[in-house]
């Protein structure tokens, strides 16, 4: 039982670092377009050169990138668009519009600014 101690700990310092991050990531989605843009640009500039192709080529085939494209997308709400003409993602103004249109708007609202993003916990 000890020796899981650390290994919980370590998880939920993860998860709320995790969380943290998701709530940046949508609470300034503007910002957060920009960076992904930012680092897609960087990447392939970086995959062009000699030595970043052959390290695209190794990462292609890593279970570790593919399990982090899944929490990437877990955290974004894969709303972040690899279009540098993109400044809000559609993603963002799609969510925006459902829950606007949605009967229980209010309660949605409520529970934003007292336990979610809005209110600063989460």
């Amino acid at each position: 039982m000890i020796d899981s101690e650390p290994e919980i700990v370590a998880t939920d310092e993860v998860g709320d670092l995790l969380a943290r991050l998701q709530r940046a990531i949508l609470s300034h989605p503007v910002a957060a377009q920009a960076l992904f843009q930012a680092l897609v640009a960087e990447g392939r500039a970086w995959a062009s050169t000699p030595e970043g192709a052959l390290r695209r080529e190794q990462l292609s085939r890593s279970e570790l990138v593919v399990r982090s494209r899944v929490l990437w997308d877990a955290l974004t709400v894969r709303a972040m668009e690899d279009d540098a003409d993109t400044v809000l993602p559609s993603a963002v103004l799609e969510a925006m519009v459902k829950a606007a249109s949605e009967d229980g708007m209010a309660a949605l609202v409520e529970d934003l600014f007292v336990q979610g993003v809005l209110g600063g916990r989460g």
